[in-house]
């Protein structure tokens, strides 16, 4: 099963983060303005937000075996569509299915972590964070020299989906207990609106949010605003300041990096700590590499880098685990989840929009990347607001 989730999560980001090393090449190619751009960048953030709040009911229907198989080849079938169109709008629309591939995948993740994994949730999770930052460092080591060698980028957006291909095949081939025949080994009873199976459960609607759901969802989605602006920005920021383009997209890398560093550590000792402390301490490590971006790229550059990326690469882990603390099902678990990430996901689509509206506007990099340092400091203030898990075991 943890090898299942590991290809599946390979590729939640991938389609996502090749476009960071590549969006000067893609503007210039397609005439787009930086505004534009982050909206390509910003578009399947939208998308994964919005069937965020669709997706327990898709898991209901289709099952999570299925469903994820489904969404897997969405993600190839948008790779390939979006390699293909001509100008920036159909490059830009061609982006809706990845999206909604990413945001269902996102869904059942959590679920069978919870399920399968109760007694270490954060160390689960971790192994997902992994396979994510696995597929972040390829990109950043891997998109401009193969642009290069393969004669350009829409190469390179088509090779993103043989991973997606292949994690598909994977799930379909996975032998998976259905949830409503695992109830009891969730300690369903933990949940009093509904004594029956998993998926039974599932079907109760979502409702309105709660303060925890909009707290989680504030917080992930502060962090996820500056960790997208990054990953679409950060090459375009360091190239503006004099680096070599191969260098600069070395720096979304260290993104991925870090999240790896991150996943195979903070994760795990994060099981037996105030995950809440843990979170404010990386968000401010987070402002704090924003905020020597804005001020000195020239100077330090490979060092602000790694500090945003230890930052919201601690970040995720630790709050994609947080709803497993709060919640005593996998039911809870989902709603918990659904609400964080259809809000966090709807605040992450700003980031791209915002630093490349502003750049437009401001002629340069250093007052969007200063606005992302202050939103990184709201983030840690917010934190430390969370509810303290009332469902966390250790074994």
């Amino acid at each position: 099963m943890l090898a299942a989730i590991f290809v599946a999560a390979l590729n939640v980001r991938i389609s996502i983060a090749v476009i960071g090393p590549l969006i000067e090449e893609i503007r210039a190619d397609t005439e787009m303005s930086s505004s534009v751009a982050g909206l390509l960048a910003a578009v399947p953030f939208l998308c994964m937000s919005a069937f965020s709040f669709v997706g327990l009911q898709m898991v209901d229907r289709w099952g999570l075996k299925h469903l994820l198989a489904g969404s897997l080849l969405l993600i190839a079938a948008g790779s390939l569509l979006r390699a293909a169109m001509p100008d920036p709008v159909l490059l830009i629309a061609a982006t809706v299915p990845i999206g909604i591939g990413i945001a269902l995948t996102g869904i059942c993740l959590p679920i069978l972590v919870k399920q399968y994994f109760p007694g270490r949730p954060g160390a689960a999770t971790g192994v997902y964070t992994t396979a994510i930052a696995l597929g972040i460092i390829g990109v950043g080591f891997g998109a401009g020299p193969l642009s290069d060698a393969l004669g350009g980028w829409r190469t390179v957006l088509a090779l993103t989906a043989i991973p997606a291909v292949l994690a598909s095949a994977v799930w379909l081939l996975t032998r998976l207990e259905r949830l409503d025949d695992m109830s009891g080994r969730d300690g369903a009873a933990a949940d009093p609106q509904a004594p029956g199976g998993v998926l039974a459960r599932l079907r109760t609607s979502l409702g309105r949010p709660g303060r925890i759901e909009l707290l989680l969802g504030v917080v992930f989605g502060l962090q996820a605003l500056i960790f997208t602006a990054m990953v679409s920005w950060g090459a375009a920021v360091y190239e503006e300041a004099g680096w070599e383009r191969h260098d600069a997209a070395l720096g979304i890398s260290s993104l991925g990096i870090m999240l790896l560093v991150a996943s195979l550590t903070v994760s795990w000792i994060s099981d037996r700590g105030d995950r809440r402390v843990w979170i404010a301490v990386f968000a401010s490590l987070m402002a704090a590499g924003t905020l020597g971006a804005a001020l000195v790229p020239e100077h330090y550059g490979a060092l602000w880098m790694v500090t945003v990326g230890l930052g919201t690469g601690s970040l995720f882990p630790l709050l994609l685990a947080i709803p497993l603390d709060l919640a005593g099902s996998p039911a809870s678990v989902g709603r918990l989840t659904a609400w964080m990430l259809g809000i966090g996901y709807f605040a992450s689509a700003i980031g791209p929009l915002l630093v490349g509206g502003m750049r437009d506007l401001s002629g340069g990099f250093e007052l969007p990347l200063l606005v992302l340092a202050g939103l990184g400091v709201a983030d840690a203030v917010l934190a430390l607001a969370i509810p303290r898990g009332r469902h966390r075991t250790a074994s």
